[in-house]
């Protein structure tokens, strides 16, 4: 039983790097995903990762990891949607034209989901005994 949840972990774990790979932004025709401009925040959503993997791996103190992977994934999303906004207000001065694509609502959809089952599935994987 315990196995199922950490594939379930898995699973949301990988939807984050998904997420956060997707088109963020197009500036004229150059794409721009979530990890290419929103530095310094894609550490923060880096160690929020690093951190769901700790849990997947180690189950050590799954449900409070597995909550603040959550929200330093979340500064991330945060950080990343300023960036656009800012290309978006430079673009307006330059005069190239910017357009939100679909990764900041896939990677704010997705938090939510790995914070709520995961902690759920955080919580089903730690627990000592098979039921």
């Amino acid at each position: 039983m315990r196995m199922k949840w950490r594939v379930v972990y898995a699973v949301l774990l990988t939807l984050m790097v998904v997420a956060y790979s997707m088109p963020w932004a197009k500036v004229d025709s150059k794409v721009f995903v979530g990890w290419n401009f929103t530095m310094p925040f894609s550490v923060t959503y880096v160690i929020g990762i690093l951190l769901g993997l700790i849990v997947l791996i180690t189950k050590y103190k799954p449900v409070l990891m597995t909550i603040l992977a959550g929200i330093l994934m979340m500064l991330g999303l945060v950080g990343g949607t300023i960036g656009v906004g800012a290309m978006e207000v430079l673009g307006g001065f330059t005069g190239a034209k910017v357009s939100w694509e679909g990764g900041p609502g896939a990677a704010f959809t997705f938090i939510i989901v790995y914070m709520v089952i995961g902690t759920y599935a955080a919580k089903k994987m730690s627990v000592t005994s098979d039921q």
